[in-house]
């Protein structure tokens, strides 16, 4: 194993450990549209608001299991959401409650009671060169 491979630099030059997060994403109830994955480095729009997210990714071909890697991010703390935007809309539906009409997920898989999860709940520490995350989708209207 390279270990530079490993390092970034930072704006202070000084080295960055960095290591790669993979995201396996399970239970999606069909192939149809898209797969948005967000990194969040904190609670700020966890898990919803993805204009505040760390980084972003998607997927736009959906099968049984779905594999995205985050490449080249900084040790830390950090928690992914997923949503399975099957109208390729690129945004989640909801109710008239608030409820997704599509598949949701976060890291960790936490119970979904009364609100979505907290950053708390769904974070994870990325202190390696390689972090697996499984995340299972929740149709939480039908």
């Amino acid at each position: 194993m390279n270990l530079a491979a490993d390092l970034t630099s930072s704006t202070d030059g000084q080295a960055v450990d960095a290591g790669r997060i993979v995201v396996n994403v399970l239970d999606a109830h069909n192939c149809i549209g898209d797969l948005g994955i967000a990194l969040f480095n904190d609670k700020h729009g966890f898990p919803g608001e993805v204009e505040h997210a760390f980084r972003k990714g998607g997927l736009h071909e959906i099968g049984e299991s779905n594999r995205y890697v985050f490449e080249d991010v900084p040790y830390g703390i950090y928690a992914i959401s997923v949503i399975h935007d099957e109208s390729c809309c690129g945004e989640l539906h909801k109710n008239c409650f608030g409820i997704p009409k599509e598949g949701v997920g976060t890291s960790n898989n936490p119970h979904f009671f009364l609100g979505p999860p907290s950053f708390e709940n769904a974070k994870f520490q990325l202190d390696s060169p390689e972090v697996e995350i499984e995340v299972r989708l929740k149709y939480l209207c039908g």
